[in-house]
């Protein structure tokens, strides 16, 4: 941590990489609903808003990297247009039985200690087999994925 917040403190613009990000999202959101295809077998929600959320995020990435390596001029706007896109991922009201943790993607699991979980609304939902719960989990998180877009997408 201790590196990773010198490189930061030394950075005009700060080292985020949304376009991997992004990936990665792709690929948890994929896994997510491949483990809720074989865990409702015909009445699994669709995720299908919820990857294309993913995928305009990855997009938007993509353009904010080229942004970040060619900056100049503002970049304490651009910074600030970083630090939105990452505070569109919490969810206000919280997760499912824990309202103290607000981000959509990365949280501690709720039976695995510190143990990170990915996208732990939704997984967590499919853990304990509410097709419901799930639902309304993948619109959550797509909601927060098209926050984080447009805030990606601020000039």
């Amino acid at each position: 941590y201790g590196l990773e917040v010198m490189r930061m403190a030394e950075a005009n613009v700060l080292p985020y990489d949304y376009e991997e990000y992004g990936k990665e999202v792709m690929a948890y959101v994929d896994a997510a609903n491949k483990k809720a295809q074989s865990t409702f077998l015909g009445q699994a929600p669709s995720f299908s808003e919820a990857e294309t959320a993913a995928k305009h995020f990855e997009q938007a990435g993509a353009k904010m990297l080229t942004r970040q390596r060619s900056a100049s001029g503002d970049v304490v706007k651009l910074n600030k247009v970083l630090l939105d896109a990452e505070h569109a991922l919490l969810i206000p009201e919280g997760l499912p039985n824990r309202p103290w943790y607000h981000h959509a993607i990365y949280a501690p699991g709720e039976y695995t200690g510190y143990a990170a979980v990915v996208i732990p609304g939704v997984n967590e939902a499919i853990d304990k087999r509410d097709a419901e719960r799930t639902r309304q989990q993948v619109a959550v998180l797509r909601d927060a994925l098209e926050r984080a877009t447009r805030a990606l997408e601020q000039k």
